[in-house]
């Protein structure tokens, strides 16, 4: 018997709404003890960038409490929501939701950023 067997997804996966950014349960494993999130573009890679900030940070006051976004982490998918956030990537990054309800990227976790970054230039079909 020749078998082999699959493991699971190791892929993270962000899918870009015109409301909110829905990461699956491999991303937003990574934010499971976050208390929000800074959401930043960076132009020369056109990765859309999503940092994970603890409570200890904000208490600090090492960010802006303007900046920072809340992030909602459940069992299977984590969910950052604002049609603004969106509004304001779609000026920097084309997105174009007329013809399609969601767009879908990679993505991959840096550690020592504790960043996501999201690979607008890898999206999945």
């Amino acid at each position: 018997m020749s078998v082999e067997w699959f493991t699971r997804s190791t892929n993270g996966l962000a899918t870009i709404y015109e409301t909110n950014i829905t990461l699956n349960t491999v991303a937003s494993n990574h934010f499971k003890n976050s208390f929000g999130a800074l959401i930043g573009y960076d132009k020369n890679s056109s990765d859309l960038l999503i940092k994970s900030i603890s409570k200890e940070e904000v208490t600090m006051g090492i960010y802006n409490e303007d900046e920072i976004h809340k992030i909602s982490v459940k069992p299977s998918y984590g969910r950052i929501s604002g049609k603004q956030i969106i509004h304001h990537l779609c000026q920097l990054f084309p997105l174009d939701f007329s013809n399609n309800a969601f767009h879908k990227f990679e993505c991959e976790w840096s550690v020592e950023d504790k960043t996501l970054k999201v690979k607008l230039l890898k999206e999945v079909k």
